[in-house]
């Protein structure tokens, strides 16, 4: 009796890591963000990605978009997604006219859910940021857990033409590979701003070390003629890591939040530079990276890759799909010639001529 009472505790305990592995790390993923203002209006656009969300039965997840600057903030209109197990979940969208609760299954085509609000705009409103609340709750009390994430670091004027990067006319500061995923960082249109990227690959999936150390100088010396310069105003150093897709989900945002994090000490060590001027972001597993890679290869069964990608959640067994097709051979392919191309750490410097 004792032994059989041990192996339930043990199983009960498996089952609530489980569990608990499930809904903390099912984070959001959204695209196309805008957030944008005019003299009348403030206007939010996210796609939420619905095949990476899944919600205990009994349980429920509430996304809050959050306006916020300084002391001032305020909420939007949330989304409400209630648990049915297996079954999917009920999606309660406020934002919608006539606010009715419906279902989406999880075997249906349904991917992605275009969240839209317009609020009144106010002053403050000029420098703000977007954020979103996260709530898992059990339905009808106990709070599981809660915090916020950021999805755009300033508001942009309506209709103004998004920045490109600039690459300095000092030919020392010039990039060589642009970037293949969205940066999230977000600058207010300056028709005077210039901007440089540069793509710095890691020595491995775990390294700390940036490979092409060249480029490592090249933004020092970047920074440097920025700060030296009195006709220059440095905006901000931004930072932004990605990995491969291999591994666990939570392993891999702490990785490149490590990364990150090492790699803005890296340019301040031994300079002056002022910590307010650097913003850091980690994305984790590179996904939209990754199916860029899978395009422009030859590899065997791409179509079959891009399929599983694109119609399976990472949270119910993308990469064990991938894993399981033609006996792993294009997994194996992925792993030796695409993963370490997403070992990498984009910086993006922005200055200001005066």
């Amino acid at each position: 009796m004792k032994k059989i009472f041990i192996i339930f505790l043990m199983m009960t305990f498996v089952c609530f890591l489980q569990r608990t592995y499930a809904q903390q790390y099912n984070s959001a993923k959204y695209k196309d963000i805008e957030f944008e203002y005019d003299n009348e209006n403030v206007y939010v656009r996210v796609y939420l990605n619905l095949q990476d969300y899944y919600v205990e039965l009994g349980d429920s997840l509430t996304l809050t978009p959050l306006i916020s600057a300084n002391a001032n903030a305020l909420e939007l209109p949330y989304l409400v997604l209630i648990g049915q197990g297996k079954q999917g979940f009920h999606l309660f969208n406020r934002s919608l006219a006539n606010a009715t609760s419906y279902r989406f299954l999880r075997i249906s085509n349904q991917n992605n859910e275009l969240y839209q609000a317009t609020v009144p705009y106010e002053s403050w409103m000029n420098n703000s940021r977007l954020d979103m609340k996260i709530d898992l709750s059990q339905i009808g009390g106990l709070p599981l857990y809660s915090y916020a994430e950021a999805l755009r670091n300033n508001i942009n004027p309506k209709g103004a033409r998004k920045e490109n990067p600039i690459v300095s006319a000092n030919s020392e500061f010039r990039v060589n590979s642009p970037s293949r995923t969205e940066n999230s960082f977000s600058v207010p249109a300056d028709f005077s701003r210039e901007s440089a990227t540069f793509d710095l690959r890691l020595s491995g999936k775990k390294s700390f070390v940036v490979a092409n150390q060249e480029e490592v100088n090249k933004i020092r010396a970047l920074i440097d003629w920025a700060m030296t310069n009195e006709n220059i105003s440095l905006i901000g150093v931004y930072i932004t890591s990605y990995t491969s897709v291999d591994g666990i989900y939570m392993d891999n945002d702490e990785l490149t939040k490590g990364q990150s994090l090492a790699f803005k000490r890296t340019l301040q060590a031994g300079n002056n530079y002022p910590d307010a001027l650097f913003f850091t972001e980690w994305k984790g597993e590179d996904w939209p990276g990754l199916t860029e890679l899978v395009k422009q290869s030859n590899m065997p069964y791409q179509q079959e890759v891009l399929n599983i990608i694109n119609n399976t959640g990472i949270f119910t067994g993308r990469e064990l799909k991938l894993m399981q097709l033609a006996q792993g051979n294009p997994y194996r392919y992925m792993r030796d010639n695409l993963f370490p191309q997403q070992w990498r750490i984009e910086c993006r410097v922005v200055y200001k001529r005066n």
